[in-house]
């Protein structure tokens, strides 16, 4: 194998290292969203709960001055009918008072109903309440460890960048510019095998003429059909 393609070959063990550490740390925005999406549903699950209790106990405090409006007439009914002299005006505010009594009476059993349900409401609240709290716990420990992992790889990053401008350095400006096109087109690899008659890259039949030079490795010898530089390995 010529030198040059040695030189090319660990080049590009750390080139794919490089491009697999940058793939995960462009999923890690994504995999911290859905982490996050996981709390949305919890979330508003307990808002509208906490909601649905703010709203009873608004139509609780409506029922309660309902019923004071009522009870403050039925007082001020009872004052004028014992200070009216009139049959027919006692008989009458005796009706209005009667009247206002049932109309409280169904109010106050509005009420109960609404109390009840308000202790229903508290302890769905509680309960969506203790499900987030779960859930945020999970969530928290997620991120946390993608976070874990961005120091980690971005460190692999940093060092394996490092160890491949090295490599890079010692490589002739025109064939790693080559090298380099190359592996950026075909996004996985610049340099492949011949497998026989079959290049590793793209899978496809190489002539007699490339397997021959490629055999007597000498020369770099590029794949006819993608392109990539080519390396006889012996059929196992």
């Amino acid at each position: 194998m010529p030198p040059e393609l040695e030189q090319l070959l660990v080049l590009q063990d750390k080139d794919q290292h490089i491009r697999k550490l940058k793939l995960d740390l462009r999923r890690m925005p994504a995999d911290k969203e859905r982490a996050l999406n996981k709390l949305a549903g919890e979330t508003e699950a307990v808002r509208a709960a906490k909601e649905a209790v703010q709203l009873n106990e608004v139509a609780m405090k409506n029922l309660e001055l309902q019923i004071k409006t009522r009870q403050d007439t039925i007082t001020k009914l009872k004052v004028q009918q014992y200070e009216t002299r009139k049959n027919e005006e006692f008989k009458a505010l005796g009706h209005e008072t009667e009247r206002y009594g049932k109309e409280v009476t169904k109010l106050e059993d509005d009420e109960l109903v609404l109390m009840e349900k308000a202790e229903l409401l508290k302890a769905e609240h509680a309960a969506k309440g203790r499900t987030l709290a779960a859930t945020q716990a999970v969530v928290d420990e997620e991120l946390a460890l993608i976070a874990s992992r961005q120091t980690h790889v971005m460190a692999q990053l940093a060092e394996f960048e490092g160890i491949r401008a090295g490599l890079a350095g010692k490589v002739d400006e025109d064939l790693l510019a080559t090298y380099d096109r190359i592996f950026q087109n075909r996004g996985d690899s610049a340099v492949a095998e011949l497998n026989g008659q079959v290049c590793r890259g793209c899978n496809m039949k190489v002539t007699p003429a490339t397997v021959q030079a490629a055999k007597v490795d000498k020369t770099l010898v590029s794949c006819p059909n993608c392109g990539r530089f080519v390396y006889y390995a012996e059929l196992p």
